[in-house]
């Protein structure tokens, strides 16, 4: 895609993200044809929703951590997606299920750094796990504006943030270390009973090894993780598709839970 053809791609789905509108109908001609274009397409988005007031970039959500996912969206492997301060609620939140297209909550593992990563070299588990601070349990809010999302194409997925439309996190956790993150178990519950339930081994082999993907990957576009970043290193369990009246709660053990009631 051209520079000028970047921008375009981006205006429109800025628009459309700021209007809480789908984007199925975004034209063939603005849709980017690779994963390199998409993440270009998403920086521009990401400038003009901060300009419109969307608040800073906080960090990165990694999406299709797990193969059943892989398979849900037809995709080869991981994708990411900037985080910006405006859709970050702590400790728990009410929202409305009109304000999505399709409205999904996903049941994760976040970590905040205290260390840069990634930028030059390639990083691993080990490395990954030195830069984090503290983790979260948290709830990941997805957004279905695709329509047909198995064929709308990986890089237009990619240029609208791949799905991620907020996140809740619950109380933080510091002495992380001596979990074994493989091992913990996620469950999403609705109303009292449990729908769904993952475990970390499922996310990439471990979630640490999401974290280090990501940092792999901004390397390779320039980018590096800073400290005080939030990283949604992937669902546990596949999403739940939430409905109003619903209270959607998400559980790790060992690390805590957060609820989010839908209106």
């Amino acid at each position: 895609m051209t520079p000028q053809r970047l921008a375009e791609a981006a205006d429109w789905i800025a628009q459309r993200r700021l209007a809480r509108q789908p984007i199925a109908d975004l034209p063939a001609h603005l849709k980017p044809s690779t994963e390199y274009a998409g993440y270009a397409v998403q920086a521009l988005v990401r400038d003009r929703l901060i300009a419109a007031g969307a608040g800073a970039a906080i960090g990165w959500k990694v999406g299709a951590t797990t193969p059943a996912r892989q398979r849900l969206l037809n995709v080869p492997g991981p994708c990411a997606g900037e985080m910006l301060a405006g859709g970050l609620r702590r400790g728990g939140a009410r929202i409305a299920a009109s304000d999505y297209t399709r409205l999904g909550i996903e049941c994760e593992i976040a970590v905040e750094l205290g260390a840069p990563l990634g930028g030059s070299g390639t990083v691993d588990r080990e490395q990954a796990a030195a830069a984090v601070a503290r983790i979260y349990p948290a709830a990941e809010v997805v957004d279905d504006r695709y329509g047909d999302f198995r064929g709308f194409g990986v890089p237009a997925l990619i240029a609208d943030f791949f799905f991620h439309a907020g996140l809740v996190l619950g109380e933080p956790m510091e002495a992380w270390r001596k979990l074994d993150l493989a091992k913990v178990t996620g469950t999403t519950s609705v109303d009292g009973v449990e729908r769904l339930v993952g475990r970390g081994a499922d996310v990439l082999g471990h979630p640490l090894d999401s974290l280090a993907w990501l940092a792999n990957r901004l390397a390779a576009l320039g980018r590096r993780l800073e400290p005080g970043a939030i990283v949604m290193t992937g669902s546990l369990p596949l999403p739940h598709w939430a409905a109003a009246g619903e209270r959607v709660e998400i559980a790790l053990s060992g690390i805590g839970k957060v609820a989010i009631e839908v209106g």
